[in-house]
This record gives structure tokens, C-alpha cells and sequence, in this order.
């Protein structure tokens, strides 16, 4: 969901898998996902409203070939804690990832508030939690090494929103136990048909994108929408995803890591064996151990094991410090990591032209690996491994979204190395699923509901400034985007912007990606050093009550129009 994912931020995260075997070494790649999964929650507290179990509905795997008549078993999640007779119907998208950890934060409001249920009490409305098929337990077929591309094949943008649409349709039609008045459920005691109340839809990234497509593909079922940071364009290209990181830098920090990247992409390139393998070791080394100069995590670490390094994967741990850069920030992401660089791990005062210029890249190779290893990354929450998600999530962006996160080699002011190519994105891809994929990501798929040029009515737009993936956003600043400019004025009920140079929305200033969906108020077990900016910091308060007040003055103002 939270293109958390997470990859987890990026294409590339490296493990080293540690054992006697010699031909161990790192393991590359870990699919770009849009955010990440929270860790589980707690059981919530006594007073948290209506706990919730998991609900299920029979959904058709094709809901258009009818290749097969077969159906599957969609979890949903309920809370009717302030709902009243006609009151709307809030849909939490879960997107691209288990959507069972999410209920404590977002149906239950563990530790702090939510954008779906402050708006659930606000209109008296219903929240739901939709899980996507694939994902968690709603899964169409077992999802491993052993699926097959004919059952991928059900895996699909069209095939995903029609399930939303079959639910919406489904959930409880008019007529029957709907009008009831003698039932004791509230909910089925009232029709919440798409046809007698409003269905409004919420997501982030993924789901942020789903949002918006299915108010413009199904209009009479969603009624509106509030996407956040939605990278609504697909490319197979997204070299951009970086470049927030690189505008965020500090001059000097920002003129180190580019000379550092040229020369390690320069000697991995070259023909001295022995510089290579050297380079290779010294970065496994880095990547391997901890603050304090601790460095057993690299005992065992041979000569040989960083020969048999590919260079993708050596070169790639010079952007360990990016892996949570889109949901903490540069502050607390990439800062930490400039200062250790900059002060040659505090033992300098920092240099305003950068270590390189002042003594040399031997130094400033040296300073940088340093930083690498003093920068404790266990501490910072991240996203747990979960099998289903990643490989589902893989063939999604391999087969329809692309969103390959490369270097740019047009770029001189690059922090990404070169190896990270378009082709070794395709292999990989090519090597996971051998059957059932495109040549090429199928981006048209999405991009036929307008990709940066959508002007759906209904809908509110929501970025961070230094989200990466805003650089597919409406909100793109990129050379080859609209420049299309988010206001805060509300249009008129089912009314798209009147000016294709702009668009209903906000973008958050100093924020990254999904900042505005739920706030922690207190610490829990799961998060304690309040460090991000995202999704659960008291920073992040700002944009999460200015994003909910401009979208309930946007209801406000739509919901009236209903049915008219």
C-alpha cells in the first residue's frame, strides 16, 4: 500500500546471507514497492471502538473472460461505530500489501486518529477496510514460487478495480434484509447501496492511485475520492524516483556522494582485478557492520565472497542511506548520514565544497564508508519480508506499472550508480516469472484513465514536497510533466478542474510520502522514536488535519449532490 512499499523503497535492497557455504553472497533485489506494511499492533485498549473482525465475500476471479466460473474468498474489515441510516460509506484501500495489520490504525484508531474514521464520525458514515486480491489472505490461488502464469494472469489493474466495484454492488443491495427494521445489525437495517448513498474511497500510493481510477471509471459507484501521493503515471522509467533525495542533499553532502558514485561506478567498470575486488570487499565490509567500528558482522567475510559480487550489488550499497528516505525524510533518513560523512565520522568540522574537494576521493571513498557502517538502519522501523506481497507486487510493476527505479546516466549530478539499468530491471523480471509477461511492462493499462493529465471531479489530490513518488504524481515538478499546480479551491459537485494547468489538492510542504491517512498520537511498541515524518509522527499531524479539513470542506460542499 504505502509504496510502503517500500522499497522497501527502492529497487534494490541488499542482504547478505551469512554461512559457511563459499559461494554465499549478497542477494540482490527486493521489488520497489510503493510504502510498507505496519508491523502488528497490540490488541487495542479497552475504550478503542468496536473491535472488528476480519469479513469475507465471494468475489469472481475473471470478472470479464470467464475463462474460469470460480470465486475466492476477499477479507474486509468493518466498523459501524458512528454510523447512522444514510449516512456514506468511507473505503480504506489497503493496496498492494496484508491488509490485517492495519486494522488496529486505521478501523480502531490505535494511539492515535485516522483520516477514515475522523470522517466516519464526522458524517455518521461506515469505514471499511478493503484488502486487494493477491495480498494477505485474499488470494484467488496460492501465491509462490509454484503460480503459475496462467493463474498471474488474474492479477491485473481491471481485474482489481472490478473487484471494488462487485463489493460496492454486492455489500448490501436494497431490497430484502436491507430494509429490514427488525434486523439487529445496523448496518444491513439500512441500504448502503452505491445507489442510495455515497461511497467515498480513500488510499495512499497504490491505493492512492485506485482511488482516483475508479472515480473516473465507475462514477456512479465512487462518488469521490481523496488520493494521496498517487504516482498516477506510470513509466517503466522512473530514474526520477531519486532526485527528491538529491535535492534535499546539502551542497557538500551532495558533492561527495556524486564523486563517490562516479568512482566506484569508474573502477567497477575498469580493468584492474585487483582494484575491483579490493572496492568490492571494502563496500561489503561497510555495508556489513555497525556503529561504534563494530564489525562482526562482516566476520567471515572473504576475498573470494566479494570477487563473486556482482557490481550491481557492490555498487549498490552506496545508496543504503536512501532505503527509508521516503518515509523519514532527509532529516532523519539522509542527515545523520551526511554529518558522519561531512565530519569524517566527527573527528572534522564539515567542509562547505565537501571532503572530495578538499582531500581527494581516496578521503572522501574512505569518509563515506565510514557513514555507511556508523549509520544505525536496524534501529529505523521497516518493512518485514512477506513473501506474498513482494512477489505479488513484483509481477504488478513487471507486468503494468513499471516504475523501474535505475540510475540516470544523463544525470552528472546522480547519487544512483549506473549498474541500476532498465535492462537488469527487465531480467530480473524475465528470471522470476519466465512465463506470462509482456516484452514490456504494459503502462498504457494504467495510463488510459490519463495518467498526469487526469482531471477527474470529486477527487482531492495530496503529495509531499520531497515524496519520490511525486515525480508521477499530478503534483510533478519533472521536466517531461504538465507543471500542474494543486489548489486548495473546491470545484463544484462533479465538476473537473476548469483549467488543464491545474488540479483540486495540496502538497505538503517538507513532507514525503503518505503523510496525511493517520497520525500516532502516543508511542506504541511498534513505534517509539518518533522519527518519521510520515505515518507516524507527531510531525506528521500537520499534514494529516490539513489534509482532513480540506477534504471534509470538499464534502461538504460534493456530498448535497448526491443524487442529483
Amino acid at each position: 500500500m504505502w509504496f510502503r512499499s517500500l522499497i522497501i523503497l527502492q529497487a534494490f535492497l541488499l542482504s547478505y546471507t551469512h554461512t559457511a557455504d563459499p559461494q554465499a553472497q549478497f542477494k540482490l533485489f527486493k521489488p520497489p514497492k510503493f510504502g510498507t506494511r505496519e508491523d502488528l499492533a497490540p490488541p487495542p485498549t479497552s475504550h478503542s471502538p468496536q473491535p472488528t473482525s476480519a469479513n469475507v465475500i465471494q468475489v469472481p476471479v475473471d470478472h470479464f473472460t470467464h475463462k474460469t466460473s470460480a470465486t475466492f474468498s476477499n477479507r474486509y474489515w468493518v466498523n459501524a461505530t458512528y454510523y447512522e441510516a444514510g449516512g456514506p460509506v468511507f473505503l480504506f484501500d489497503s493496496g498492494e500489501q496484508n491488509a490485517e495489520p492495519l486494522v488496529p490504525y486505521y478501523l480502531q484508531e490505535y494511539h492515535g486518529l485516522s483520516a477514515v474514521m475522523r470522517l466516519a464520525k464526522r458524517y455518521n458514515g461506515l469505514a471499511l477496510l478493503w484488502e486487494h486480491r493477491f495480498y494477505g489472505a485474499s488470494l484467488p490461488f496460492p501465491v509462490n514460487e509454484n503460480t503459475t502464469a496462467e493463474e498471474w494472469q488474474f492479477l491485473n489493474t481491471e481485474q482489481a478495480l472490478e473487484d471494488v466495484v462487485f463489493f460496492a454492488n454486492s455489500f448490501a443491495k436494497p431490497g430484502s434484509t436491507a430494509h429490514d427494521s427488525t434486523s439487529s445489525d445496523p448496518v444491513r437495517s439500512f441500504a448502503v447501496h452505491p445507489s442510495k448513498t455515497p461511497w467515498v474511497m480513500l488510499g495512499g500510493s497504490y491505493p492512492g492511485i485506485r482511488s482516483a481510477h475508479l472515480r473516473i471509471r465507475n462514477p456512479s459507484v465512487i462518488f469521490a475520492s481523496w488520493a494521496s501521493s498517487a504516482p498516477v503515471q506510470a513509466q517503466v522509467d522512473m530514474s526520477s524516483y531519486y532526485k527528491a533525495a538529491e535535492r534535499s542533499l546539502t551542497r557538500n553532502c551532495s558533492a561527495d556522494w556524486v564523486a563517490v558514485t562516479k568512482f566506484v561506478d569508474d573502477t567497477l567498470s575498469g580493468t584492474n582485478e585487483t582494484a575491483i575486488v579490493n572496492m568490492k570487499f571494502d563496500l561489503l565490509k561497510a555495508h556489513l557492520s555497525g556503529p561504534g567500528g563494530n564489525t562482526t558482522g562482516a566476520d567471515g567475510l572473504t576475498m573470494g565472497q566479494a570477487n563473486r559480487t556482482s557490481n550491481v550489488n557492490a555498487a549498490g550499497i552506496l545508496m543504503d542511506p536512501l532505503n527509508f528516505y521516503q518515509y523519514y525524510g532527509f532529516k532523519e533518513s539522509l542527515l545523520p548520514f551526511c554529518n558522519i560523512l561531512e565530519t569524517q565520522n566527527r573527528t572534522a568540522e564539515p567542509i562547505e565544497n565537501g571532503v572530495v574537494a578538499q582531500f581527494g576521493i581516496e578521503i572522501g571513498f574512505k569518509s563515506f564508508l565510514t557513514a555507511i557502517s556508523e549509520v544505525d538502519y536496524a534501529a529505523i522501523p521497516g518493512d518485514a519480508d512477506d513473501p506474498i506481497q513482494d512477489r505479488s507486487w513484483m509481477w504488478q510493476y513487471c507486468s503494468e506499472y513499471g516504475f523501474y527505479q535505475r540510475g540516470d546516466p544523463n544525470n552528472p549530478l546522480s547519487i544512483e550508480t549506473k549498474f541500476l539499468s532498465l535492462e537488469l530491471f527487465q531480467q530480473q523480471c524475465n528470471q522470476t516469472f519466465p512465463k506470462g509477461l509482456p516484452p514490456s511492462p504494459q503502462v498504457q493499462n494504467v495510463n488510459k484513465y490519463g495518467g498526469w493529465d487526469m482531471n477527474p471531479s470529486n477527487v482531492m489530490f495530496a503529495n509531499g514536497e520531497f515524496d519520490p513518488w511525486r515525480t508521477m504524481g499530478l503534483a510533478s515538478i519533472e521536466s517531461n510533466a504538465p507543471q500542474r499546480k494543486p489548489s486548495v479551491a473546491v470545484p463544484a459537485c462533479n465538476t473537473p478542474s476548469s483549467s488543464p494547468s491545474s488540479f483540486f489538492g495540496i502538497t505538503y510542504d517538507n513532507m514525503v510520502h503518505v503523510s496525511d491517512m493517520r497520525v500516532l498520537l502516543t508511542p506504541d511498541s511498534n513505534h517509539s522514536d518518533f522519527k518519521t515524518v510520515g505515518f507516524y509522527s507527531p510531525v506528521s499531524q500537520e499534514p494529516f488535519y490539513t489534509g482532513l479539513g480540506l477534504f471534509q470542506q470538499a464534502l461538504d460542499e460534493w456530498l448535497p449532490c448526491f443524487g442529483k
